[in-house]
């Protein structure tokens, strides 16, 4: 039964249109006036002229309200229908409804009543015998999420321009390096996906974001769930063979480098592991896109370690987390559901903003103490540039701690903040070189 509230609030509406199936099988739709009867229980529709007679068959009665945009679009959408079956009363009609639903686009924004209903549309193509589909260059754009894999250029590059400054280099190895790594972030890529679908935080999540909330490969039933633990299985083993051939060929630190790198990022979703979901996933992307992937890259040129490639391993690695930290937000009421028990969950939202700000202040302290201490080269102070964006991106996540969709720009800022950061940092050892040729 449809209540009396969204009944009287269905009769504020003035935009009103009746719908049905005709005779032949086409859907038929014409504006009519409804409005309630004395006892708020049914509708009373004048009838309209010219109209084949929707009598002995369910009809939909829809009520809106929405506002047109000078530029093309609507916003400000509400919608009211009704279903039921006709009552001819001589010069009107009497709906009785049986059933109804109610969307108001400022209780539940547009984006988030799409995703509700996924469930509901893969079903209404099951019964069609049809798929969803998505073109092969799309679907792989979706699948590995490609746009991340700079979080692992970034790494690579930097250990290699250390190194590169220290005399040695070979385009060749970083080459390789850079595959290995590259492999391996694909795979927990489409890992992730895997996981959090198997443990329920992606399938419960109505409000992902381009940023967050996994790729829906799998909830949009583009991809079956055998195929994309396949897909990480095959880019996992890919770099196991290029990290395997650099270890026999630069050392044996190259093997315990990527065995770490495996389970950290393998285990930041799998069981029994499930790191992210014990809330020290967030260290762990911190460990695997700083300290490993830029002394990784570092060691495979010189064979060696250093305390300089450490410390510049360490601002990257923040950058990053603070990606996945900022990325989680939209994401925290579904995670907690789900047991996913991430950083940003078990923080206040007065805390979520100062673990933001605390971070990026270690950020561009790290920079500044290894340029000023010549640890770094004095160019790299260069890096400190974006600072002012950081402050704004504080004040972003302050503001929409709470909105999904309004926290979109933050997270955009926040990649933005890590690009620019990173290659201005290695900008300062290119230059570095430069001025010294």
């Amino acid at each position: 039964m449809v209540s009396d509230s969204v009944l009287k609030k269905a009769a504020s509406y003035s935009d009103v249109s009746l719908s049905f199936v005709d005779d032949d099988g086409y859907p038929y739709s014409i504006p009519v006036k409804a409005e309630l009867d004395q006892d708020g229980r049914k509708m009373k529709i004048t009838k309209p002229r010219h109209l084949p007679s929707p009598l002995n068959r369910e009809v939909s009665l829809t009520f809106n309200h929405i506002t047109p945009l000078p530029v093309g679009g609507y916003t400000d959408r509400r919608y009211i229908v009704l279903w039921g079956r006709l009552t001819d009363r001589e010069d009107l009609f009497e709906l009785n409804p049986v059933k109804g639903y109610v969307w108001d686009e400022k209780e539940v924004p547009f984006f988030q009543y799409s995703e509700m209903k996924t469930t509901k549309g893969r079903k209404y193509l099951d019964e069609l015998n049809e798929k969803p589909w998505l073109s092969t260059p799309w679907l792989i754009l979706r699948t590995f999420r490609l746009p991340f894999v700079i979080a692992t250029i970034l790494p690579v590059l930097l250990g290699g321009a250390v190194a590169y400054c220290t005399g040695n280099f070979d385009v060749v190895l970083l080459t390789l390096t850079l595959a290995g790594a590259l492999f391996f972030h694909l795979g927990v890529n489409v890992a992730n996906d895997y996981f959090d679908s198997r443990l329920g935080a992606d399938d419960i999540n109505t409000t992902p974001t381009p940023f967050s909330g996994g790729s829906r490969i799998i909830q949009y039933g583009l991809l079956p769930p055998r195929a994309i633990l396949s897909i990480s299985t095959s880019a996992y083993l890919c770099g196991a063979l290029i990290g395997l051939y650099l270890a026999l060929t630069r050392g044996l630190p190259v093997l315990l480098i990527g065995l770490v790198g495996l389970i950290v990022s393998w285990g930041y979703t799998a069981p029994p592991f499930k790191f992210v979901y014990r809330g020290v996933g967030e260290l762990g992307v911190a460990l695997g896109f700083g300290p490993l992937l830029v002394l990784g890259s570092y060691f495979v040129q010189t064979q060696n370690f250093s305390f300089e490639a450490l410390l510049a391993s360490l601002p990257v690695g923040l950058l990053v987390m603070l990606i996945l930290y900022v990325n989680e937000i939209p994401d925290r009421t579904w995670d907690e559901e789900a047991g996913k028990r991430t950083l940003v969950t078990r923080l206040s939202e007065n805390s979520l903003v100062a673990c933001y700000g605390l971070s990026m202040a270690a950020v561009y302290g790290i920079i500044l103490f290894g340029s000023l201490f010549q640890v770094f080269p004095i160019t790299s102070l260069i890096a400190l540039v974006t600072l002012p964006l950081a402050v704004k991106e504080s004040r972003l996540i302050r503001d929409n701690v709470g909105n999904p969709y309004g926290l979109i720009p933050g997270m955009s800022l926040n990649i933005k903040i890590y690009v620019y950061t990173s290659i201005l940092l290695l900008s300062g050892y290119v230059i570095s070189f430069i001025m010294k040729l």
